[in-house]
């Protein structure tokens, strides 16, 4: 067996590449699936990168997920990751800032601690950030939360008057997500992904809200199969 550099004795894999395609549950597509292995393989040799995770609905037992989205973090120099695909939506931060976010309740990534997939960690990483914040996390501010609805939805308008309905469609789902998740941060729950927010919404009597979100999803699946 060929011995292995130092470099990739201290890279612990949490998992193996077959385990990387079970721990995503949905691949946008084989794009997206190869670029995220060919990542994995670049943590090996970059000592600066110290975690990859897979989070967002494609890591959920959903029926539908039309990207792919990943964080990783770093140490030092910020590593020289090619450009992903248009199906994954990539995000980094530096090791430093991780925590002082999770302390301030940022939405992202504490949704990505509570829920995402690590595919590589170097030293165990993020197993140790997530053992020491999972019950920690603060709920999503329900504040922010619609006032991130209300922007998202005067954009809407302004773009479908403009005739962009295919952007004002989107931003009004956002819109929309953003008022459910709200309203489960008020009740206490903490939001799953956008397809398990109609599930969880339905548990608190806010049926009306559910509907609208199931509605919107449905048509969203509708265009993007038409290809529209």
């Amino acid at each position: 067996m060929t011995q292995q550099t130092a470099v990739e004795q201290d890279a612990v894999i949490f998992q193996t590449p077959k385990n990387c395609l079970e721990a995503v549950r949905r691949w946008p597509d084989d794009v997206a699936r190869a670029w995220t292995l060919s990542a994995i393989d670049q943590g090996m040799t970059d000592v600066n990168l110290v975690a990859l995770v897979a989070t967002g609905s494609s890591v959920r037992d959903v029926e539908y997920s039309d990207d792919l989205d990943l964080v990783f973090v770093y140490q030092n120099c910020r590593p020289a990751i090619p450009r992903p695909p248009i199906s994954i939506d990539l995000r980094g931060y530096d090791e430093a800032e991780v925590f002082q976010k999770l302390a301030d309740g940022h939405d992202y990534l504490s949704w990505t601690v509570r829920f995402g997939q690590v595919l590589f960690e170097r030293d165990g990483w993020w197993t140790k950030l997530r053992s020491g914040w999972n019950n920690r996390l603060s709920l999503p501010s329900a504040t922010d939360a619609r006032d991130r609805a209300e922007n998202a939805e005067c954009l809407s308008m302004e773009l479908r008057e403009a005739g962009d309905e295919d952007a004002a469609d989107e931003l009004q789902l956002s819109s929309l997500t953003h008022l459910c998740r709200a309203e489960l941060s008020c009740a206490h729950i903490f939001p799953k992904s956008r397809p398990e927010l109609v599930g969880q919404l339905r548990e608190i009597g806010q049926h009306t809200l559910a509907d609208q979100l199931a509605d919107a999803l449905d048509q969203r699946i509708k265009n993007h199969c038409s290809g529209s």
